[in-house]
């Protein structure tokens, strides 16, 4: 199969699923509730065809007019024996035409490079995780943002790699207290 083929395959199931406008993401960001927690499955496809799966489960903290804090907890599957693991708080905020992430707090565990010969790519793994949370222009356009019935889908295509990150939302329910 052509190398450029592959990730257009993958856009293809997305086709279907227009980019949501501003206006309904926001009513959307809107519902969101301390305690609701999402769960997120992506599929990260690289320009030499390597791929990597992540899973990211997280809950609001906190919300405020067009801002919500999250704790995630996100973890990286390279390959067989090797993860990544993070743990954050993040700030997103709602703008006009895409939302921001900032990470408030941030560490990172990464299992399996303890030998020594893989040091140099621990150190890659790590110094990459320390750009992206000290990026302070960390935008999601809204036309990559599909919502769906039980969550939302979000499309981002880079030079490097194609990320289709498919996000469950739970509600928040008290416990029922029993009588």
């Amino acid at each position: 199969m052509k190398s450029w083929l592959l990730p257009l395959m993958l856009l293809v199931p997305l086709c279907s699923q227009a980019a949501s406008t501003p206006k309904e993401i926001q009513a959307r960001f809107s519902q969101f509730k301390v305690g609701d927690k999402t769960i997120c499955l992506d599929d990260v496809t690289y320009a030499n065809n390597n791929k990597m799966k992540v899973i990211e489960n997280g809950f609001v903290v906190s919300k405020r007019k067009n801002v919500l804090i999250y704790q995630s907890n996100t973890l990286f599957l390279l390959g067989n024996e090797v993860t990544v693991n993070i743990k954050a708080v993040i700030e997103s905020k709602m703008g006009k035409t895409s939302f921001s992430n900032q990470f408030k707090q941030a560490m990172i565990l990464v299992d399996g490079m303890d030998d020594p010969a893989r040091a140099g790519e621990k150190a890659k793994i790590i110094q990459s995780f320390e750009d992206v949370i000290s990026d302070k222009h960390n935008e999601t356009p809204y036309s990559s943002v599909a919502l769906t019935e039980k969550g939302y889908i979000i499309t981002q295509v880079e030079s490097h790699s194609t990320t289709i990150s498919e996000c469950y939302v739970t509600p928040y329910k008290k416990a029922e207290t029993a009588k």
